[in-house]
């Protein structure tokens, strides 16, 4: 309000403001202070008046206030309370120290002599569990021990430090810290159980069977079912249906998890027949199957090949399928490729109110893209928005990286664009690797440029694919060049960078340089760089070389594997020395490795080479694995070299009998067995 001495506005300038009502109302009205604000100044005046008539003379106000006196005693509980808050902010550090003691308390701890106040039992119960989250099991312990020095320990404190002691794998500790709570009388079962659930993780089901067998109290369904858990981990049938009779003899009955549990493991194992069995015991012990375990045994069937016990299986549920179970059944279908049947079980699912989700189109989009239908794969794509989806890029992915395998890179690339949603790294490298694959270098520049672009970044896995493309077209120098720009773009070269380097520098004759990149790159090798390796050296008849480098592999625990060997094998039949592939050939199996049909088929094409072929015919009749087309064809090419007609007349036959499936070499020998027939 303007003062009594300051002139009044002129009538008109009033008027003429936009506010003027309000200014005028102001003018003709009295003060008035707002009603809250009136209520909190009185309740301040009372409040005020009452501390003053209560606080005893010498300490109202000053020096001497209990608010800024230190030595003053703590308000009993406080230390809890703060304890209480501490713990409730995750200030695990400073809970401690007020617990137990430490430079930065500012009270006495709560275990001393001074403040006989016993430590909050909740409170630090909760405490320990933290601290074992974060792994810090001597605090935990450190809490539990005031707990006991106070006689506040409870089962919960020895419980939560039991189960934190064996998720840390420290076990030992966990049986002292069981035997502690034992000889204090809080062990129960539960104590017990969390010491089984460790033996059961870390493998050791002996020793819960023996605790749990041991136990001075009654084991409960919880316990039961963890040793059980355990028990079909392990594959230990036999065990776990002993122990599941044993549950039921001692009067603890199963419940669902006690069923699932079983059923889950014998499904993911093939043997469903048990799996059966179980779901049909449930109600003799008042157990409801529930949707999960339906769906659990739905997708069992569908992934080992019973759709149609699946199909049955989800139409005599006990309770309401869920899209779970209806897209399980799909993935039989799918599985299966009956992809009339597959339409059929989505249009039901939309008819019993159980629309297809997310989950459902992905698995249609997988199954159809493996089974190279990728015309259908992009249909169902189109469709998803009538049941109110939106392809995600997963899906996108799958098909954009089916197109670009199959050469078909000008689709992938004009799906890329399409995208209704911004597309990531993994769309770009599956056109990308397909523009790589068909050596279109100028396209595949321009997607780089666009995926900078478009802020998606370049990683390894880029720079990986176009690196080994100009590997596998000669074009290493390019590779290199490549090689060097990874830095730029924030990417540091992987084993799989320099496998593909190395790989490129054999194949070009280029030995000492594969050799040479081996030994200085900073990663550790891999089984794929060391056969890179091997090509170059068997590539330069370094047969030296090549055994050391096997013994190499052997002593940084890098097994070689069946490609190693057959690299070595094929290198010394082809330049003649089938007798030295004889010997590594006999070396295999002291490496824990088979022999498999490229390892046959170098030593018979060795052989033939060099007109030994009786030792061919040998070899082929004593494989270890089928032998197919190519191994019937090298003999052949031996014996109608050899002019042994009867001989191939005999081979051919044998082939045909096996159902080994000629092809155009076998025709090109049985026309010279026809043309010698002739002549004859």
């Amino acid at each position: 309000m303007p003062s009594p001495s300051s002139p009044a506005p002129p009538p008109a300038a009033v008027a003429a403001h936009p506010l003027s009502p309000l200014r005028i109302s102001l003018k003709h009205s009295k003060p008035r202070r707002h009603h809250l604000a009136t209520a909190v100044a009185a309740s301040t005046r009372r409040r005020d008046r009452r501390s003053q008539s209560q606080t005893p003379p010498g300490r109202r106000g000053g020096a001497g206030s209990i608010w800024v006196n230190p030595s003053a005693p703590p308000r009993p509980g406080a230390a809890n309370r703060t304890i209480r808050r501490l713990v409730e902010l995750d200030d695990l550090d400073a809970a401690l120290r007020l617990l137990l003691g430490g430079p930065s308390s500012t009270s006495t701890p709560a275990a001393s002599d001074s403040m006989p106040e016993p430590p909050p039992v909740i409170t630090c119960n909760i405490l320990i569990k933290k601290l074992c989250a974060r792994r810090r099991l001597a605090d935990a312990e450190r809490v539990l021990e005031a707990l006991k020095a106070s006689g506040a320990a409870d089962a919960v404190s020895y419980n939560t430090l039991v189960a934190g002691y064996c998720r840390d794998g420290r076990l030992a500790d966990a049986e002292r810290v069981l035997e502690a709570a034992k000889a204090s009388g809080a062990a129960n079962v539960v104590t017990y159980t969390a010491l089984i659930d460790g033996y059961c993780r870390s493998g050791r089901l002996a020793d819960a069977l023996r605790l749990i067998a041991s136990m001075p109290v009654a084991p409960d369904t919880y316990t039961y079912n963890t040793v059980l858990k355990g028990l079909c981990g392990a594959k230990q049938w036999e065990e776990a249906e002993e122990l599941m009779a044993e549950m039921i003899r001692n009067n603890c009955h199963p419940n669902e998890v006690t069923f699932a549990t079983q059923i889950r493991a014998f499904c993911q194992n093939g043997l469903l027949d048990r799996a059966v069995k179980l779901l049909e015991q449930m109600p003799h012990y008042g157990c409801i199957p529930d949707v999960v375990i339906y769906s659990t045994l739905v997708n069992g069937f569908s992934e080992h090949g019973h759709v149609d016990k699946a199909l049955e299986l989800l139409n005599t549920m006990l309770c309401k399928p869920n899209t779970v179970c209806y897209n399980a059944a799909l993935k039989g279908l799918c599985i299966a490729g009956r992809w009339e049947e597959v339409g059929e079980l989505i249009a039901e699912m939309v008819r019993k109110d159980c629309p297809p989700n997310d989950a459902t189109f992905s698995t249609l989009i997988n199954s159809l893209c493996q089974n190279r239908l990728v015309e259908y794969a992009t249909e169902v794509l189109g469709k998803m928005h009538k049941y109110g989806y939106k392809p995600d890029v997963v899906s996108y992915n799958t098909i954009i990286s089916c197109l670009s395998e199959q050469g078909r890179v000008d689709d992938a690339l004009k799906l890329l664009n399409d995208m209704l949603c911004k597309p990531d790294t993994i769309s770009f490298n599956a056109v990308f690797k397909g523009l790589c694959r068909a050596e279109r270098w100028c396209d595949a520049a321009q997607l780089t440029a666009k995926m900078i672009k478009e802020d998606c970044p370049i990683i390894e896995m880029t720079f990986n694919i176009l690196i080994d493309s100009l590997c596998q077209n000669g074009l290493v120098s390019d590779a290199v060049d490549v090689f060097e720009l990874m830095p730029k773009y924030g990417c540091t070269p992987d084993i799989v960078t320099y496998s593909s380097l190395i790989n490129g520098f054999s194949e070009q004759g280029l030995d000492e340089v594969a050799f040479d990149l081996f030994r200085s790159m900073p990663c550790k090798a891999d089984i794929f760089s060391y056969n890179a390796v091997m090509k170059g050296l068997c590539t330069a008849a370094r047969w030296d070389d090549a055994g050391e480098l096997i013994a190499d592999m052997v002593r940084k625990e890098c097994t070689p594997n069946e490609v190693t060997f057959n690299i070595l094998i094929n290198s010394l039949c082809q330049k003649g020395l089938v007798d030295r592939a004889i010997e590594v050939y006999e070396q295999i199996p002291k490496y824990g490795i088979t022999p498999d049909i490229f390892t046959y088929n170098a030593l018979i094409n060795g052989f033939s080479e060099q007109g030994r072929l009786d030792g061919a015919l040998k070899l082929l009749n004593t494989m270890c694995c089928e032998p197919d087309t190519i191994s019937y064809n090298s003999v052949l090419k031996g014996l109608c070299r050899a002019e042994r007609w009867k001989d191939a007349e005999k081979l051919a036959t044998e082939m045909l009998r096996n159902g080994c499936i000629p092809n155009e070499v076998t025709f090109k020998y049985a026309n010279q067995l026809f043309m010698s027939n002739r002549t004859v």
